[in-house]
């Protein structure tokens, strides 16, 4: 039961969320007001989460036997 419910959490689908919870997050400060170093710091958390998104869906599998 448990093994099923976890194989929906698939690194794509997680990486995925990260991207969109991460822009959430900054957008919901940006609403509030931010510094330029806060505006930095929220590219580079942005850029980040891309990064992650992109390595899991280019990074080639393991190859088995």
């Amino acid at each position: 039961m448990l093994q099923k419910s976890l194989s929906v959490l698939t690194p794509e689908r997680l990486s995925a969320a990260l991207v969109y919870v991460s822009g959430a997050v900054v957008g919901s400060y940006a609403a509030k007001g931010m510094e330029p170093v806060q505006w930095a710091g929220a590219a580079v958390a942005i850029a980040g989460a891309v990064a992650v998104a992109v390595m899991i869906r280019t990074w080639p599998s393991k190859v088995t036997a």
